[in-house]
């Protein structure tokens, strides 16, 4: 397995845990269960030797009178410095609270730290709702990926039973930390722009693209823009680190067949370049028609004229413009427009 196909592993499995810390942070205020989850649950804009900061965070609890949690980093990425306890518990009783560190190791194994931290009411007192449990301290060691796991069987919650607290039944919710590394190359393409969805063959669609230098060196690529599987042109761009330009293609019509394609623009990835899913962007469906055929149902009728007709002397200065019935698409719709309808009227694929 290559190199570029191993980070391509990577990203995919990195898309996916996001997406399902999301997908399950989208459902904590509505869960019935105790829900024990880091906050933020992604850090992206970080660099080497920031310090930050993530709360370990609890939602829908009632009665919650102590708490325990085991948190494991990876210690490539990470280095845990510190914690404080949250406000959650602090103030419910009048004696106070006592925390304990069960273990602080940014060497607990070969990959992964781990932070063991403990907290109870002392006497009377318990908190319901929503809170900042503890709120701990990393620096960045180094550039890359790192998951904050919250293990559900090693994190407890107690209630306020005084001789025989119950445990209080609850989901866990881990993080991550992306630390982008220093002296990257990276090409994005940010937006496909059309200003039509039904074109009449024979007539020219401008295409603009959106690219944009993520990484730290001026770039030079190639950007090449497809129509399915047909690439229509490519342009050498030459990019500064931190900018973005929009470049113009036009698709010329004449020798494509009547249907629908799609358009797509590709920069080609640069030496280096590691982060190459965000290098392809898929515009909508464009319907090569009849000249004349508005609607897009494959024939040219009163119904087309009609529609040419019902804009008629409108711009592209108008909010009433509508670049599909502007045939000929010189940004008004004229007599023009309508005499190319007419002369296709009663044609039909």
């Amino acid at each position: 397995m290559s190199r570029k196909e191993r980070l391509l592993i990577i990203l995919i499995i990195t898309s996916t845990f996001l997406l399902s810390n999301e997908t399950k942070l989208n459902k904590v205020q509505a869960s019935p269960i105790a829900t024990v989850y880091i906050d933020p649950p992604q850090i992206n804009n970080c660099t080497i030797g920031d310090y930050i900061k993530i709360n370990v965070t609890i939602a829908n609890v009632s009665d919650l009178a102590a708490w325990e949690f085991q948190l494991y980093y990876h210690t490539r990425v990470l280095n845990a410095t510190g914690w404080e306890e949250g406000p959650f518990l602090q103030g419910k009783s009048p004696s106070g609270t006592f925390t304990l560190v069960g273990d602080w190791n940014n060497n607990y194994n070969a990959t992964h730290g781990r932070i063991w931290l403990v907290c109870t009411i002392l006497g009377e007192g318990h908190a319901d709702g929503t809170g900042t449990l503890a709120t701990i301290t990393f620096q960045i060691k180094a550039s890359g990926y790192a998951v904050l796991s919250l293990p559900e069987k090693q994190t407890k919650l107690y209630d306020s039973t005084p001789i025989d607290p119950q445990p209080i039944a609850h989901i866990t919710i881990g993080g991550s930390v992306y630390v982008k590394p220093i002296g990257t190359h990276d090409i994005a393409v940010l937006m496909v722009k059309t200003p039509k969805t039904i074109l009449g063959k024979g007539y020219s669609l401008p295409i603009n693209v959106t690219v944009e230098n993520q990484g730290n060196f001026t770039e030079t690529f190639n950007l090449i823009v497809y129509c399915n599987m047909t690439a229509i042109k490519t342009l050498s761009i030459n990019l500064a680190n931190g900018t973005s330009t929009v470049a113009a293609f036009v698709w010329n019509t004449t020798n494509f067949a009547y249907g629908n394609y799609t358009i797509k623009a590709y920069a080609e990835p640069v030496p280096e370049e590691t982060e190459t899913l965000d290098n392809t962007f898929v515009d909508g469906d464009i319907t090569l028609a009849i000249p004349g055929n508005v609607d897009g149902d494959k024939d040219v009728d009163i119904y087309d004229v009609v529609k040419i007709a019902s804009v008629y002397g409108v711009t592209n200065k108008d909010p009433r413009y509508n670049a599909d019935l502007d045939v000929n698409y010189d940004k008004k719709i004229d007599l023009y427009d309508i005499v190319i309808a007419a002369s296709h009227y009663g044609e039909s694929l």
